[in-house]
């Protein structure tokens, strides 16, 4: 089994090929069998997710409106549409579009062509504003006998 999380990229210019692509590479089965193109996509409206109870792996990959949703390029609205990186980036994360845009088919607001994006530049000024001074402690295992202190630099 293989473990995937995207590491939030608020502190970029771009946005990061969140799965490869949805619904392009990897499928999530829920335990309600609910088969997912990425592990939140709960979360976006009107995606009819497939439950593997009632269809097969094959069906649910080539067929469902879910995993075909956002799979190439028709989809996708400006700037992502006519951006040379469009092919690299597949626009970003659909999640995040849609939690800060209310709009999955958006850029993702990461993205410093997104018309979104002072979005995300507010959220991380107001992040830095409001953060806690960093104390650095050493790492601490679970057997309390060995301790690595953190080095500087």
């Amino acid at each position: 089994m293989r473990i995937f999380f995207v590491v939030p990229d608020y502190f970029e210019t771009r946005p990061k090929p969140c799965m490869n692509g949805l619904g392009s590479v990897f499928l999530t089965v829920a335990p309600d069998g609910l088969a997912l193109p990425c592990h939140a996509a709960r979360m976006l409206p009107g995606l009819d997710l497939p439950n593997v109870r009632d269809r097969s792996v094959e069906s649910i990959w080539y067929d469902s409106h879910a995993f075909n949703r956002f799979r190439g390029q028709s989809w996708m609205k400006e700037p992502c549409r006519s951006c040379p990186e469009r092919v690299r980036d597949f626009g970003g994360c659909r999640c995040q579009a849609f939690l800060l845009t209310g709009d999955a088919d958006n850029a993702d607001p990461v993205c410093d062509l997104s018309p979104h994006h002072q979005i995300v530049r507010e959220a991380v000024t107001r992040a830095e504003l409001h953060a806690p001074p960093v104390q650095e402690r050493p790492l601490t295992f679970r057997d309390h006998r060995i301790s690595i202190p953190l080095s500087k630099g």
